[in-house]
C-alpha cells in the first residue's frame, strides 16, 4: 500500500472507472450497486492483485456466497468457501510459478515470494491474507460507492458543489462516509478492565466497536450529524486508528474518489427513482443492498 504502489495504480483504476461507465449504455436509471459499485470493486481489487479478468465473475459470485453464510452464521458454508478460495489462490500462485513472474509484478508475486522468520509462506497463509482483504475491501469499497452516490441523490446541492469543486472530493468523501460508513461495527478484545458509558468491562471480554456512533460523538465533532467540510480529518475514524488503522486507506481513499469522479464528470446530475427507495443492507453489512437512481447524461 507504498504511496508509489497506488500512485502507479491509479491510471488501470480509472480505466477500469471508466469501462464501467461506459457499460452503464446511458440508460436513464440504473441500480448502483449490481450495474457498477459491486463491479467496480471487484475489477480493482483482482487488478490490483494481478488476477486475470475471468476471475472477476467467479470472485463476485464467491463474495456474495460468503457474505449469505456470514449472515446465516452457517460455519460449515464459510470454511468450505474459504477451502474454495484456497483453490482459487492456489490456481493462481501457480500461474505465476509457471511464468517465474517476478516478486515486483503484482501483489500477489509479492506475496509469493515472501517469507517469514527465515521461511516461505505457505499457499494456505496467502490465500489467508488475500481472503481477509478480500472480504474487506470488496464489501467495503461497494457499499462506500453505494453510500456516496446515495447520499449526493439525496443532497442535491453538495452533489452540485462537488461538481464545480473537484478539489473538494476528497475531503467530501471522508464526511460523507463519517456520517454514514461502509464498516457498521468491527469486533474488540479488551486488554484491560474499563468503564465505558457506567458499565464496567473486565479484562478480556469481547466488544463490539459501532463506527457511526464513535464518528457522531459531540464531544469531537461540532454538530455531529450535520454534513460540513473543513473538519479536522484527524478525528474522523472511517479508517480506523492506532494499531488498528486500516494499511489499505491510501488506496480505499484512491479507489472512491477516482470512482466518484468518473460517475461525476459523465453525469449532468444523478437523483433518487421517486417510486423505488433505496434497500439498505442486512446488518453486518452497511450502506445498501440497491440504490436505483435517475442519471442525467452529460
Amino acid at each position: 500500500f507504498s504511496a508509489r504502489r497506488v500512485e502507479a495504480f491509479e491510471p488501470l483504476c480509472q480505466s477500469i472507472a471508466l469501462q464501467l461507465v461506459l457499460d452503464l449504455g446511458r440508460a436513464d436509471t440504473v441500480e448502483l450497486m449490481a450495474a457498477w459499485a459491486l463491479p467496480f470493486a471487484v475489477q480493482v481489487q483482482c487488478a490490483f492483485l494481478g488476477w486475470p479478468a475471468a476471475l472477476h465473475a467467479p470472485l463476485a459470485q464467491w463474495t456474495h456466497q460468503n457474505h449469505q453464510a456470514t449472515l446465516a452464521q452457517d460455519r460449515g458454508a464459510l470454511t468450505a468457501l474459504a477451502l474454495q478460495f484456497e483453490a482459487m489462490v492456489a490456481d493462481v500462485l501457480q500461474q505465476r510459478r509457471d511464468n517465474a513472474v517476478p516478486p515486483g509484478h503484482d501483489v500477489t508475486a509479492s506475496l509469493l515470494h515472501e517469507s517469514v522468520q527465515g521461511r516461505p509462506l505457505s499457499v494456505a497463509e496467502i490465500a489467508s491474507i488475500l481472503r481477509n482483504w478480500t472480504v474487506g475491501e470488496i464489501g467495503t469499497i461497494a457499499a462506500a460507492v453505494g453510500i456516496l452516490a446515495g447520499w449526493l441523490a439525496e443532497h442535491p446541492d453538495t452533489q452540485a458543489l462537488l461538481r464545480s469543486n473537484v478539489s473538494l472530493q476528497p475531503e467530501a468523501i471522508d464526511e460523507i462516509l463519517r456520517l454514514q460508513g461502509p464498516l457498521a461495527t468491527n469486533r474488540r478484545t479488551t486488554t484491560c478492565p474499563v468503564v465505558l458509558g457506567g458499565r464496567r468491562i473486565e479484562e478480556g471480554e469481547r466488544v463490539t466497536v459501532h463506527w457511526a456512533v464513535a464518528n457522531r460523538d459531540a464531544r469531537v465533532f461540532d454538530a455531529p450529524e450535520t454534513f460540513r467540510l473543513g473538519r479536522n480529518p484527524a478525528d474522523n475514524l472511517l479508517y480506523g486508528a492506532g494499531i488498528h488503522v486500516c494499511p489499505g486507506a491510501p488506496l480505499a481513499r484512491m479507489e472512491l474518489r477516482v470512482a466518484l469522479r468518473a460517475l461525476l464528470d459523465a453525469t449532468e446530475n444523478w437523483a433518487c427513482v421517486s417510486d423505488q427507495p433505496f434497500t439498505v443492507a442486512q446488518y453486518p453489512a452497511s450502506g445498501y443492498a440497491a440504490v436505483p437512481l435517475r442519471l442525467r447524461w452529460a
